[in-house]
């Protein structure tokens, strides 16, 4: 399990919404590969300025200003991984090489290629919405660190 620290910044009824901010010289040092800011840096792709935010439920009530850790586990971000990156890969070629057997005028390949690279994201959107729901494939909280 990847484990890092948070803050929380709201909650309510037993769902706090926590913001895990990215070191500077995150990504950067050589404990990178253990690393759960670098991990969830990932998740995000550098987005919100080095700052992520999580909804997860919690089983104890917390307050703003509070700084939790949090973890995440390897499976749920290699499966993103293999979703982001090798399924987009795999229909891109997979397109290319079909495509190319039954298109003969270039330009209807490339719209195709186009298409079928984008049905795979709308499949990837649509299988990950889907995984976000199941609880192993989110955040959970382990415990706090600072009390207010």
């Amino acid at each position: 399990m990847l484990i890092e620290t948070a803050l929380v910044i709201e909650y309510r009824n037993g769902i706090a919404k926590v913001r895990c901010e990215t070191k500077k010289g995150c990504c950067g040092c050589a404990a990178q590969a253990s690393c759960g800011a670098a991990a969830l840096s990932e998740l995000s792709g550098g987005q919100n300025d080095g700052a992520l935010l999580f909804e997860m439920a919690v089983n104890q009530p917390l307050y703003i200003g509070q700084r939790i850790e949090i973890g995440l586990q390897e499976k749920s971000l290699l499966l993103s991984a293999l979703l982001l990156y090798i399924v987009p890969l795999t229909a891109l070629l997979v397109s290319t090489l079909i495509g190319s057997l039954f298109l003969q005028h270039e330009l209807l390949l490339a719209v195709f290629i186009f298409v079928m690279t984008v049905a795979a994201f709308f499949g990837i959107k649509k299988v990950g919405d889907r995984l976000s729901r199941q609880s192993h494939y989110q955040p959970v909280f382990l415990r706090i660190l600072s009390r207010i």
